[in-house]
């Protein structure tokens, strides 16, 4: 298994305002209470992952973002698995984000 890149919340960030997009994998009643407000953003529960990946593009980078990064690996290890290969990881979620003060609604 390929190393899986780690972002701090401020390397996210600044990806995502370049639109890099971020792919949220926690589950629709998380969300609804608290989500990353950044304008390239996607709503994937990793509950449905294998059901809605083919969403997600091949040929660009992807920020997966969960809770705490958790899930955001396993999210990774299955989207590697299926062949994308420019995937980081959201270090700390979202947990870590709202912690440095970037925007959540």
């Amino acid at each position: 298994m390929a190393v899986i890149k780690q972002l701090s919340p401020q390397e996210a960030f600044a990806l995502s305002e370049q639109g890099v997009l971020l792919v949220d994998v926690r589950e629709a009643d998380e969300v609804a209470q608290k989500r990353y407000q950044v304008a390239n953003y996607l709503h994937l529960p990793l509950s449905q992952l294998a059901e809605t990946y083919k969403q997600l593009p091949t040929d660009q980078p992807l920020i997966i973002a969960c809770l705490s990064g958790g899930r955001s690996q396993k999210a990774i290890a299955f989207l590697q698995a299926k062949g994308y290969d420019d995937l980081s990881n959201l270090d700390g979620g979202i947990k870590a984000w709202e912690a440095l003060g970037l925007p959540v609604v």
